[in-house]
């Protein structure tokens, strides 16, 4: 494979990547996230693809003016909530299940209400990388964190869904006024994306997808559900990661658990087309996530899509791989494991692109933890990667 890693060493005991972005720069902007051990908190990092420099430009829990030192459940993940804006600046909002100092986890619905332990809501914070400076912090919806966040430019919104309780909100970025327009199931979907015009999608704990009206601010049913398996409901088959398609028009996007499906949704013909099992073969027992985990989806300079997925390797364990779909045809080629010094990664959550057309996919579950850069893509004339407006 083409690649190379880029380790995150100035946090040796932070241990995932939940948000990569590409901001207005061509640098990626990068959640470094601790979820193994109690006490850490999150940084926001970036890698410059022409110096190939690493930067750490600011600890979360610091500018939000908290202290894991006094046994609160910290603020250790930026969980698919870091967007930036046409300007460049960057959001993003924290999230809860990080243990407290000297505790290996931690649980919202055990500590909810502990006088010691809770978590205090999620952090919000805007920052400019180019002056370096935090521009405001505020906090969201009280004890829950934020699971996936979206940006709305023309609108200078941002949407959101809450952990655990799965409420939808909205925040107004020029009022700081959060509205909570209520709960939308029980499971937690891994993905807020929008189309041209702005409106925000996501779906119920069946994969029926919802509009929120980016006019109204109401959420809205457009009566079509994603794809599942034969042998489920879909219940619990909601969107874990979802990347803009080079026709503007249209995204693709993988459903979360084992079963996983790849479907394209566009979205003035409200029409969905099921592309079946994201890779590998079918397996109706339910097993572990990591044993069968798609993410990372985002399309390359040849109008392919890019993903990751944990397949089958010996001794009963699974390894990520790269593989490259061919939307016009159907077809899928496999590229290649996902390894450093032999060792391969966990599974990758998110990817992004820089304006040369790499690739780019952050790692979770190995210390430190990285990005892996990918240059294997050929590019067509005058084509560039849409930049994605979702965490």
């Amino acid at each position: 494979m083409k690649y190379e890693a880029i380790i995150f060493d100035q946090l040796p005991m932070h241990d995932t990547c939940w948000s990569l972005i590409t901001g207005v720069d061509d640098k990626l902007y990068v959640g470094v996230c601790g979820e193994m051990t109690g006490g850490l908190s999150a940084f926001l990092a970036s890698y410059d693809p022409q110096t190939q420099k690493i930067d750490y430009h600011l600890e979360v829990a610091d500018i939000l003016g908290f202290s894991p030192a006094g046994g609160e459940a910290p603020h250790a993940k930026v969980h698919y909530s870091l967007v930036t804006d046409k300007e460049g600046i960057l959001y993003g909002a924290t999230h809860c299940t990080g243990a407290p100092m000297g505790d290996c986890m931690w649980r919202p619905w055990n500590c909810w209400t502990h006088p010691v332990k809770h978590f205090r809501a999620s952090g919000l914070f805007a920052y400019d990388p180019r002056k370096r400076t935090v521009l405001f912090t505020d906090w969201l919806l009280p004890h829950e964190g934020t699971r996936c966040m979206a940006i709305s430019n023309k609108r200078r919104k941002l949407y959101g869904i809450s952990y655990p309780r799965n409420h939808f909100f909205v925040y107004h970025l020029e009022t700081h006024q959060l509205s909570d327009l209520g709960r939308i199931g029980s499971v937690n979907p891994q993905c807020i994306f929008l189309d041209h015009e702005e409106h925000a999608y996501t779906t119920d704990d069946y994969g029926n997808i919802i509009r929120c009206n980016g006019d109204r601010d109401e959420l809205e049913s457009m009566d079509v559900q994603i794809p599942h398996a034969s042998f489920r409901n879909g219940f619990h088959n909601v969107p874990y990661d979802v990347a803009p398609a080079p026709d503007g028009e249209s995204v693709y996007g993988v459903t979360w658990t084992f079963g996983e499906r790849l479907f394209c949704y566009h979205f003035k013909k409200n029409k969905l087309i099921d592309f079946g099992k994201a890779c590998g073969e079918e397996v109706d027992d339910w097993f572990h996530i990591i044993n069968s985990h798609v993410g990372g989806l985002i399309c390359g300079p040849d109008d392919l899509l890019y993903f990751t997925a944990n397949l089958p390797v010996a001794g009963g364990k699974s390894s990520p791989y790269l593989v490259v779909f061919n939307p016009y045809n159907g077809k899928r080629e496999i590229v290649g494991e996902i390894t450093y010094n032999g060792k391969p990664a966990d599974h990758i959550s998110r990817a992004a692109a820089d304006f040369a057309g790499n690739l780019y996919f952050a790692e979770v579950g190995n210390r430190p933890t990285k990005l892996f850069k990918y240059a294997g893509a050929e590019r067509k004339t005058g084509v560039r990667t849409i930049m994605r407006y979702w965490g």
